[in-house]
């Protein structure tokens, strides 16, 4: 690893870490948007309220929606940074991962 190594790797980490926590934002809206139409129904908000409250958590999805498209673009730039210093891109580029490092310790295998 050349000089600027140790600090692509801490960026590299930060940029994961930001990720994760826009996807938790992304799947709490997910939640958000089904309790709100839980209570629209069965508090029998008026479909004009409950409109809006869901126009506003869909447009604050969709920014959160865009933002982790911002941070895909930035694990590209990442990889070509990475090539250019002579940096191991396979811990943040935008590279093919095997599909066990897309379940965490603490996430259940999907299908059984």
């Amino acid at each position: 690893m050349s000089g600027g190594g140790p600090a692509v790797a801490t960026l590299a980490s930060d940029l994961h870490a930001y990720e994760k926590l826009l996807q938790t934002l992304f799947a709490k809206g997910g939640e958000l948007s089904t309790s709100a139409i839980l209570a629209q129904i069965g508090r029998n908000v008026s479909p004009v309220a409950g409109h809006q409250v869901l126009a506003a958590i869909s447009n604050a999805q969709l920014l959160t929606s865009s933002a982790l498209g911002h941070v895909a673009e930035a694990h590209r730039m990442l990889e070509v940074l990475g090539r250019k210093l002579g940096i191991d891109v396979e811990a943040f580029g935008d590279v093919l991962k095997p599909p066990s490092s897309a379940i965490g310790p603490d996430q259940p295998e999907l299908g059984g």
